[in-house]
């Protein structure tokens, strides 16, 4: 059964985001969460643990067992699939955050930001998604973004003088909207998008994975062995893809074989690593 129906795939199309609900379950979600809390060393009932100073809300985390479970789940794929329309896909080697709760009542909203480079036009189709492993309120450092800004970003980028930086402009005032889902529930974005996580307003930290999944790409030897190495060594990710603590602390996860194939370990036409 499709994760997504039609109405919902209807709903991307027109706003470039999509809630698809429960693409695991709210145990898996609890599971991840603590992990990522371990990793952390913070407590969740401890507020004073949330706060470091220099600490944003990412958290370098990304071989845990239950992060590749998630990474790896079959809804969490059919999702992808269906908004990227086809089934040949690779998973991001993506992290964590921990958004807590702003101690500052008069702090502004934190500006929006494209992952993506603006300068190769049209702006290509492509997808980011964050999964909540915890019930997340708007006001609670949800996910936010413009909806339907993929239809008139190109007249948007136009309308501007030739010196300026688009990602430089006033995006809070192109009308963001926040998220609000329940843990196991998985947002998924069109990368043209302006977005952020949302100054936390509420009580209790966000806690979340970014999952993003892509059609298949480099298929060459040399870069099938990159992925195998970074599940393999448990590197790093976002390109860095160094011996950190997750090498030393960690076992490869295990992976299904669904799993392999998106990891990029194992072939889509079936040849194994």
């Amino acid at each position: 059964m499709s994760v997504l129906s039609a109405t919902e795939l209807d709903f991307f199309a027109e706003n470039g985001y999509v809630v698809a609900r429960q693409v695991i379950s709210k145990e898996q979600a609890e599971r991840t969460a603590a992990a990522v809390w371990d990793f952390a060393a913070m407590d969740a009932n401890d507020p004073e643990s949330w706060y470091r100073e220099g600490q944003g809300i990412m958290i370098e985390m990304y071989h845990h067992q239950t992060q590749w479970d998630n990474r790896t789940a079959p809804r969490v794929y059919e999702a992808f699939s269906q908004v990227m329309k086809t089934e040949r896909l690779w998973v991001s080697h993506d992290r964590v955050s921990i958004n807590p709760p702003s101690r500052d009542p008069d702090a502004e909203e934190r500006g929006l930001h494209w992952d993506t480079g603006l300068a190769h036009r049209p702006v290509a189709f492509g997808v980011q998604g964050v999964l909540y492993l915890v019930d997340t309120p708007a006001e609670q450092g949800a996910f936010v973004c413009v909806p339907g800004f993929h239809r008139r970003i190109e007249d948007w980028l136009d309308s501007l003088s030739p010196d300026a930086d688009p990602k430089k402009q006033d995006l809070l005032a192109l009308g963001p909207h926040r998220i609000e889902a329940e843990a196991g529930d998985l947002v998924i974005w069109h990368r043209a998008l302006p977005h952020a996580a949302a100054l936390n307003r509420g009580s209790v930290p966000r806690v979340a994975q970014y999952i993003t999944m892509s059609p298949v790409g480099d298929d060459s030897e040399e870069g099938r062995q990159g992925r195998i190495n970074f599940w393999r060594q448990r590197l790093s990710g976002l390109g860095r893809y160094e011996k950190e603590r997750e090498h030393s602390e960690l076992a490869a996860a295990e992976l299904t074989p669904l799993g392999r194939k998106l990891a990029g370990v194992d072939s889509w036409d079936g040849d194994a690593a």
